[in-house]
């Protein structure tokens, strides 16, 4: 993978820390760009000094305008926004364009209401990239990062997690379950990996054990919401008792990888990038 487009990129940006990673990589690659920013999303420390406009949520044709008074050619999504109320939103016309094709959709996974959204994208003339375009070195490769490797009780919960993850995506439900055991002790739904991770702590048996695994769903447009991790996923898999984590390799971010790997030797916990088949 990797883009070596020099078009100006929009970068739509949500919260945490893939927004932030997406910037400074293309500051290193000398790439020009401009920020949307949502209120109450999107940090200030994400725009801080750098050009953005920070809009409410709803405003999608203020957006759209945004991009193209800036000569945007190419457009990234990057971070969490999450599912807002819908109830305190204030639409302009292409905001509540965009959430009638929504609404007509079959379902609402959130598959489905990416796949929508890039193509609303791709209907005001924007061609839509991946993080992955831009952060292809931070896409882990098979086998174990750090030096803290997967015993055998690991080995086999990562295969069951795989299995349910594949079954979960499928299903446009998630990317990650959590497995201790042979047992699956939660599978991850609108609430994110962090908190499926917290959740599943007071699920944790006795003993040693138990493995977050992350993967891609099978119908996923590789260019939102690939599963990523970072220091914070270690740091709350060590809270939650849990020994290692897996992601699929070639289709996984690692948020400040070196960082990661340094917590993750530091608390005993694996890193490995695995094959989804």
């Amino acid at each position: 993978m990797g883009n070596t487009s020099n078009k100006k990129v929009g970068i739509i940006a949500g919260s945490g820390e893939l927004p932030r990673q997406v910037i400074a990589a293309c500051q290193e690659q000398g790439r020009d760009f401009f920020i949307i920013a949502f209120e109450n999303i999107t940090e200030q420390e994400t725009t801080q000094g750098l050009p953005h406009k920070r809009l409410h949520i709803g405003k999608i044709g203020a957006a759209i305008k945004a991009l193209r008074n800036e000569n945007v050619a190419e457009v990234l999504l990057a971070g969490r926004v999450g599912r807002p109320d819908m109830a305190s939103l204030h639409f302009d016309f292409s905001g509540i364009r965009l959430l009638l094709r929504l609404s007509k959709l079959p379902s609402q996974g959130d598959d489905m209401i990416f796949r929508e959204i890039i193509q609303f994208l791709e209907d005001s003339k924007f061609k839509v990239i991946g993080a992955d375009d831009v952060l292809n070195k931070l896409l882990i490769t098979e086998g174990t990062i750090g030096a803290v490797q997967p015993d055998e009780i690991s080995l086999k919960d990562i295969e069951i997690g795989k299995k349910a993850a594949k079954i979960i995506g499928d299903l446009d439900i998630g990317q990650a379950v959590i497995v201790q055991q042979g047992q699956i002790l939660g599978v991850e739904g609108a609430e994110g990996t962090d908190n499926l991770v917290k959740r599943c702590k007071d699920l944790h048996s006795q003993g040693l054990g138990g493995v977050l695994v992350k993967v891609k769903k099978p119908q996923q447009d590789s260019r939102v919401d690939l599963p990523s991790i970072g220091v914070n996923t270690i740091i709350n898999a060590h809270q939650s008792g849990l020994c290692g984590i897996a992601v699929e390799a070639g289709g996984s971010l690692v948020i400040n990888r070196e960082a990661v790997i340094a917590k993750a030797d530091e608390l005993g916990i694996f890193v490995t990038g695995i094959t989804a088949e």
